[in-house]
């Protein structure tokens, strides 16, 4: 155990030392905010852990053998006698053939990220052996290729001769093959950075190597176009990443050829033609353009992604911060219509747009992306997962009355699997951020920072929102410091005030934050107190349905149904909750909003946050609480007008 303890230590000491150092090409733009390395934050909200332990859990739980089967396979090396996963993993789910290989490259980010977010040592050892086999694959292939799918490369092969026909998923007959190559470069990126680890890197060069001059530099504009109409994740920020690892040059030049001009062309010039694509196809690619931005100067790019990430969010996304329906965009006069479908905004759009707006917030530090943010982790990424199993969820109905269904742990592999098990790790990449001499935070979240440039070492603690009172403890700063503390002072919270050491502070405010700058010493303490109120949210694009908030927290209403079963709730193959029953289940309310909200009477029960609703203002009596806590239960987030008929 002590040799475990020292190369844990080891290695965490080559992660702050070395990232700078693996990363020779810096970026043109320097960014206006930093968020923190997740290995210097531990969030310790209960709700948080409990994901983030099941999680981490269910990371290690995982047979590699069994992803690496397939590739394996296809150069001819034994697959030492492991059954590849199921479902999307191996099998033609819908006839577009399989997805093989999705699963290992998100496997390998969320190790990374999991290993920062706890510290565990036997991380390393699964990591490295996952490494060592993918990297006898692609000694195998002989030219720096891996894959999955069966007969991958001769697809690839017809691809170079311009032989081959795209939609969305699919390239000939083969589902997203480059979206497959963008995770597992994405996956090696993130294990370099995290682990310093040598071969993480030559596996990621090699492969974007032969990509580029086996695919890219056979195709003209034109076909390179072609092939971006199927789903590719973010190709074009992984090559910018093999640029800034070696820096070498051809790497960044393929990276501006795999743009999506149907994208970020219109979007550079503020037209939204959102409507009818596949969201979740385009979020990455946005992500992927704010990085060309960052390495190239081209504001075209930035510009994109700013108007994209607005027109999200202010035209296509519903009350919990997620976007879509059935997967798709669609326009804003349609939400009240949309509503009453069984599927709901995907999981994977989330988790992308919350990448996006991290990166879009280091760049300027606007206020609104934490706004954003807020809303979609509590709200969507936190009702997600399964508080007992971890597992998460494919579509989150908006339809009143309806419930989730959970991947099962073995079995589902979805795309929301992919994405699902990379958010728990990551829950506290956006609750601070710093800049020079300033610590900012942005999100209250029990939790600590170590603020390494400082020497400080701050806790948050807070039961929010069942108490408004936040506490900053400065638990480690070896001698005074001077610094800044910027506070959030959120758009729901009409007031606030701050106290340091007990004694009341006048108010200082600045773009969102009250600023607090001083000599900072061990023990001292900052308690805000926030003041959030009830409100409602009309639909957008409508009139006749609401949702319901305390403060950032979206609320939502059990509906009782005994017929309901945990297997019901736990699905191995359904992505869609396919029990409907009839709207009119839900309760129904009075459209004066500020009648019916000065109603509700605060009720908690067991420590959790509760509102009555009385029965004078609805269709029947009822209980708000937040809908993060809505678990194996009908729900309804969005109530309808009682008096609309539609």
């Amino acid at each position: 155990m002590k040799s475990k303890v020292i190369l844990i230590l080891s290695i965490c000491l080559l992660s702050v030392s070395c990232t700078q150092k693996q990363i020779v090409s810096k970026p043109i733009h320097e960014p206006a905010r930093e968020l923190f390395d997740l290995k210097d934050i531990r969030v310790t909200d209960p709700q948080m852990v409990n994901i983030q332990n099941l999680n981490h859990d269910y990371l290690m739980s995982l047979e590699i053998d069994r992803f690496l089967a397939w590739y394996r396979r296809e150069v001819g090396l034994s697959q030492q006698g492991y059954v590849p996963y199921p479902s999307w993993e191996s099998e033609d789910i819908w006839g577009g053939g399989t997805l093989a290989g999705h699963m290992l490259g998100f496997w390998f980010s969320s190790m990374a990220m999991s290993y920062e977010a706890t510290g565990d040592e036997d991380v390393i050892t699964k990591v490295e052996y996952a490494l060592k086999s993918l990297r006898e694959c692609q000694e195998a292939d002989g030219e720096g290729f891996i894959g999955a799918q069966e007969n991958i490369k001769e697809l690839f092969a017809e691809v170079a001769k311009g032989n081959f026909q795209t939609s969305n998923p699919l390239i000939n007959e083969f589902w997203a093959p480059v979206y497959l190559i963008n995770k597992l470069l994405l996956g090696m990126y993130d294990v370099y950075l995290t682990f310093n680890m040598p071969l993480a890197k030559t596996i990621m060069v090699d492969l974007a190597d032969w990509f580029g001059t086996s695919v890219i530099d056979k195709l003209d504009h034109e076909q390179i176009q072609r092939l971006l109409v199927c789903e590719h994740g973010s190709i074009n920020e992984s090559f910018v990443n093999v640029f800034a690892v070696t820096g070498e040059q051809r790497f960044l030049d393929w990276a501006n050829r795999l743009n999506d001009e149907d994208m970020w062309v219109p979007a550079a010039e503020s037209r939204d033609v959102l409507h009818g694509w596949h969201a979740n196809t385009q979020i990455p690619k946005f992500t992927g353009f704010e990085r060309i931005y960052t390495y190239t100067d081209n504001k075209d790019f930035h510009n994109a992604a700013r108007f994209f990430w607005q027109t999200v969010v202010d035209r296509h996304t519903w009350a919990n911060g997620g976007n879509s329906m059935g997967e798709h965009f669609f326009p804003i006069e349609e939400f009240e219509k949309k509503i009453t479908g069984t599927g709901g905004p995907e999981s994977c759009n989330s988790v992308n747009m919350m990448r996006l707006t991290e990166a879009l917030y280091q760049s300027d530090g606007d206020m609104k992306y934490v706004d954003y943010y807020e809303r979609v982790l509590l709200n969507h990424i936190l009702a997600n997962y399964d508080p007992v199993e971890g597992m998460c969820v494919y579509f989150t109905s908006m339809r009143p009355t309806h419930y989730k269904v959970y991947a099962s742990k073995y079995e589902s592999f979805w795309c929301c699997t992919g994405t699902g098990i990379q958010a728990p790790a990551k829950l506290g990449k956006m609750i601070y951020a710093k800049a020079q001499d300033a610590l900012f935070v942005n999100l209250y979240v029990a939790s600590t920072v170590n603020w390494e440039e400082k020497g400080m070492t701050i806790s948050q603690n807070t039961k929010f929102p069942v108490e408004n009172h936040v506490t900053f403890k400065i638990e480690e700063c070896g001698q005074s410091k001077n610094a800044l503390i910027a506070l959030r002072h959120p758009w729901w919270s009409e007031e606030v005030s701050v106290t340091v050491n007990g004694q009341s502070q006048d108010l200082k405010e600045e773009n969102g934050y009250v600023l607090l700058e001083r000599e900072w010493r061990q023990n001292d303490e900052i308690t805000i107190t926030l003041q959030p109120t009830l409100r409602a949210e009309t639909i957008k694009g409508g009139s006749h349905y609401f949702a319901f908030f305390y403060g950032p927290i979206m609320l939502g209403t059990r509906i009782e149904d005994n017929s309901l079963t945990m297997a019901d709730h736990r699905q191995t193959r359904n992505t869609i909750a396919t029990k409907v029953i009839p709207l009119e289940n839900a309760p129904e309310i009075e459209p004066d909003m500020q009648a019916l909200i000065a109603s509700m009477k605060r009720d908690d029960k067991d420590g959790v946050l509760r509102f009555y609703v009385p029965e004078e203002h609805a269709t029947k009596a009822f209980y708000f609480e937040p809908y993060n806590n809505i678990h194996f239960s009908r729900y309804a987030v969005y109530l309808r007008d009682k008096n609309w008929k539609e």
